[in-house]
């Protein structure tokens, strides 16, 4: 069951991330359905980390990503869109969660399918 949450969680942020993204970076403005998609797919990966259960998959992720995920959600979740760097999400959204995401989906599926409860 952990390893199909994960691998739920993972397809949720590539659809938060391609919703985000598809219409280009003017389309990912404050207050857009885009720029909410795009906070989403930040606010869910960062989520990853705080579920012990997916550890075996997330590791290998460098620290700097990890609190960069984590000063995002913070932002995204508490602060707001006028907190948040727009080209810094953007690029975020477009370079660098991308590779990190596949990377994850490879490790879990490297890790199989597991029974146990999440």
């Amino acid at each position: 069951m952990t390893h199909e949450n994960f691998l739920d969680s993972l397809d949720a942020i590539d659809a938060f991330i391609r919703h985000a993204t598809s219409g280009g970076r003017g389309d990912l403005r404050r207050n857009s359905p885009a720029y909410a998609s795009g906070s989403m797919a930040v606010i869910r990966a960062a989520a990853l980390f705080e579920v012990d259960a997916f550890a075996d998959f997330l590791t290998g992720t460098p620290d700097e990503v990890v609190r960069a995920l984590l000063t995002m959600r913070n932002f995204a979740s508490h602060s707001g869109y006028r907190a948040m760097d727009d080209e810094f999400l953007w690029m975020s959204l477009t370079v660098e969660l991308p590779p990190h995401v596949a990377r994850w989906r490879r490790a879990a599926h490297v890790g199989g399918s597991d029974s146990t409860a999440s």
